[in-house]
């Protein structure tokens, strides 16, 4: 395209010139002084063009940007401001950061929620709070209601106050237990050895029928009774997280894009208002003798 553009003067002018001249000129191309039939026999409507194109005035580029509107533009939409300054191609790069962005957020927090519904539909099954709430009564030595109606949720058979007043009298215990539904809830029982013994796989020594000497032996034990229901649960409820996390992580890269952008198409846009034309007309001898042709010189700065 280069070499094109060159062989294009080259037939429009018979001499060209190319160089780093001072950025501006003393007065305005279109006040230049010339032979107007001249100019029109070796370059048409181009000089005209030029003598009347208000984007070059002083060899300075009067289509300037907004740094600030530029900024702003891609705060709110990447790649708005670059396309605003000129960049098309960077701007898409933004827009398209900004597009799987998002779309890493909802696929991956969809994800959390689907697999945070599992793990619950999960505990809801396996986990009692009754289970655990007569391994207190019978280990512990806690009077803990229990609702004898079986056909009620266990969750709704336990006296929750009662619960967590005998659990903060428990030095071993490092947690009380949350209400039934909340996050901390479903955190805890999947997390905290002392819930160990709510869920269905886990069997108390004597069976809820301890002898003397198995009280203390079963206070020691459930510590290092973690069962296979416990552990499955855990990793479920771990996986979640992480999903979570992801959909977290692309929610930073997200924002980040928004900053990375604004300050990239201010940038561009400053660097546009720095661009600078200049064209200038002169007469030289022609090299077959005195006759004056014009010349112009083409530089544009950076």
């Amino acid at each position: 395209m280069e070499k094109i553009k060159y062989i294009l003067i080259l037939v429009l002018f018979p001499v060209l010139s190319i160089a780093a001249e001072p950025p501006f000129m003393s007065v305005p191309v279109y006040q230049s002084i010339f032979d107007h039939d001249v100019m029109d026999y070796y370059s048409g409507s181009f000089v005209e063009t030029i003598e009347f194109n208000e984007d070059v005035y002083y060899g300075v580029n009067t289509r300037r940007k907004s740094s600030l509107l530029a900024g702003f533009m891609s705060a709110v939409v990447p790649g708005a401001g670059e396309v605003y300054a000129g960049r098309w191609w960077r701007g898409l790069l933004h827009f398209g950061l900004e597009v799987t962005g998002w779309g890493f957020y909802i696929h991956y927090n969809a994800e959390g929620d689907d697999q945070t519904k599992r793990y619950q539909n999960y505990a809801d099954r396996y986990w009692d709070v009754t289970k655990y709430a007569r391994w207190l009564n019978v280990y512990w030595g806690a009077n803990i209601f229990i609702n004898p109606d079986d056909t009620l949720p266990p969750w709704e058979r336990v006296d929750w106050n009662e619960l967590n007043e005998f659990e903060y009298t428990i030095s071993q215990f490092s947690h009380r237990l949350e209400p039934f539904g909340t996050q901390q809830y479903y955190e805890l029982i999947g997390k905290y050895p002392q819930y160990t013994r709510g869920w269905e796989d886990s069997n108390p020594i004597g069976n809820f029928e301890p002898a003397e000497n198995q009280l203390r032996a079963e206070q020691d034990a459930y510590f290092d009774d973690i069962t296979e229901m416990f552990s499955f649960y855990s990793g479920k409820r771990g996986y979640a997280n992480t999903l979570y996390a992801r959909a977290h992580n692309a929610v930073i890269v997200v924002f980040l894009n928004h900053f990375a952008s604004a300050f990239h198409a201010a940038f561009l846009a400053h660097r546009f208002n720095q661009t600078q034309l200049r064209v200038d007309l002169e007469n030289r001898k022609d090299l077959y003798g005195e006759r004056f042709v014009p010349m112009m010189k083409l530089s544009i700065g950076f």
